[in-house]
């Protein structure tokens, strides 16, 4: 059976079937829409099939493929869409307080910071242990996703995902 010939979905069997069939045709195309990631293709078409499978009545969709890959298709879109405006934010934040003059050294200036610092602190021993390895290794050794990635194990797109969530949790606590 060929990538563009849709399958009927009724039981687990036929979703296998579905899995094999058009996995690795979902993940070329977004390959080829958005890149090698992040995030990955691979993680988003795992992704679309989880939704897929969360379906009550799966054999009601005419098309699953065409299901598939739009769903995939959205999860990268929604990913970077969050990823750009925790990154937008996380600059804005760097941008004004990078550095301050020393004419700019009040005593209000300096309890303001240091009370920031204490709040991205305390969210910091908040996060996943898998969260702050990556942050620390990140802002502070400076590593590239992908030394991270070789260092620890991890995937780049979970690694990249792990950074974004971290950074939304700390962006989080200083709006509050």
């Amino acid at each position: 059976m060929s990538a563009g010939t849709p399958l009927a979905v009724n039981s687990s069997g036929d979703f296998e079937q579905l899995y094999r069939v058009y996995w690795q045709d979902l993940c070329g195309h977004l390959r080829r829409m958005f890149g090698a990631g992040p995030p990955e293709p691979e993680d988003a078409v795992q992704a679309a099939f989880i939704r897929f499978a969360a379906l009550e009545e799966p054999h009601r969709v005419r098309n699953p493929r065409a299901f598939l890959l739009v769903t995939a298709r959205n999860i990268i879109l929604d990913q970077k869409r969050r990823s750009g405006r925790h990154l937008d934010y996380a600059k804005a934040v760097l941008a004004e307080n990078s550095g301050p003059q020393l004419d700019d050294l009040s005593p209000e200036r300096v309890l303001i910071e240091k009370e920031r610092f204490e709040v991205i602190n305390e969210v910091f021993q908040t996060l996943p242990h898998k969260q702050q390895v990556i942050l620390t290794l990140r802002r502070r050794y400076n590593y590239t996703y992908q030394q991270i990635s070789n260092e620890t194990g991890w995937s780049y797109g979970d690694v990249y995902r792990q950074m974004d969530k971290a950074l939304a949790s700390l962006s989080q606590a200083l709006k509050r």
